[in-house]
């Protein structure tokens, strides 16, 4: 694919109502968006929304319904600690679909033991424990969008 061919679909998709665009053979692999591709999930416009966007949104409202929840069973498990996300991303429980998960409940982690992967914008960031301790929680489901400072774990430090 030549620079014009690409530079021919930059201006086609800034004059379309598409926000994103994805094309891959054997020899390219290229992604535009627009900036409106960024915007976060979980803000619906007031026109031309779709309705998978409305899913998500939904997802979203649940996911924060059930962290309101872990807060509240935060407060009924004292001595319990909360692993939080250090990003917004897509939280997965193992490196791949067929793989075992990296930790489940009952297990005890050491420091540097990754305990999930936070995929944001195509990059796989392993989150790694910063101390020993027990996975006593798992608060997201695998695949599931996650926020910033969002619980993901509660454990129980080990001395």
């Amino acid at each position: 694919m030549d620079l014009k061919t690409i530079k021919d679909l930059m201006e086609a998709l800034e004059e379309s109502k598409v926000v994103e665009f994805e094309y891959q053979d054997d020899d390219v692999h290229l992604v535009l968006k627009k900036k409106e591709a960024f915007v976060s999930e979980n803000i619906i416009t007031q026109t031309g929304s779709l309705p998978e966007v409305q899913v998500s949104s939904q997802q979203q409202i649940q996911t924060t319904e059930e962290s309101s929840d872990a807060n509240t069973e935060l407060k009924q498990n004292d001595g319990l600690t909360e692993i939080k996300s250090p990003m917004v991303a897509t939280f997965y429980k193992a490196p791949s679909p067929t793989s075992p998960p990296y930790v489940e409940i009952g297990d005890s982690v050491k420091k540097g033991d990754t305990l999930c992967i936070l995929e944001a914008m195509k990059i796989m960031n392993e989150l790694e424990a910063e101390f020993p301790c027990t996975i006593e929680k798992v608060l997201v489901k695998d695949g599931e969008k996650v926020e910033f400072d969002q619980p993901l774990f509660l454990v129980k430090k080990l001395d």
